[in-house]
């Protein structure tokens, strides 16, 4: 193979060695990285919880606020039935989708 391609020389492999063997975690990683981080506090509004007064019709949700769209929110699971929902908006239109998944 040439070295040259269009004038510009091909750097050449990084130095060391290469296997199969995944390496191990260095020791000066916390213990405290080992867990997941804490969720914001807006994204623990699901909007799924919120109560809707009566005089509003039931099929409607509020409205979002907006660090709540495009995230994927997950209900416990209930009478063995997993609940995810997500929010997006097209213009001044919010459509939410909500999925069901018997376990």
């Amino acid at each position: 193979m040439c070295d040259l391609i269009f004038g510009i020389e091909r750097p050449g492999s990084p130095p060391g060695d290469y296997g199969q063997v995944v390496p191990q975690k260095e020791a000066s990683h916390s213990p405290r990285h080992s867990h997941p981080p804490i969720l914001p506090a807006h994204l623990l509004q699901v909007i799924l919880n919120k109560e809707i007064p009566q005089h509003v019709e039931p099929s409607l949700l509020p409205e979002p606020n907006h660090v709540m769209l495009n995230h994927l929110y997950a209900l416990s699971i209930k009478d063995g039935v997993m609940v995810l929902s997500t929010t997006h908006r097209y213009r001044k239109k919010y459509i939410t989708t909500i999925m069901y998944k018997p376990i």
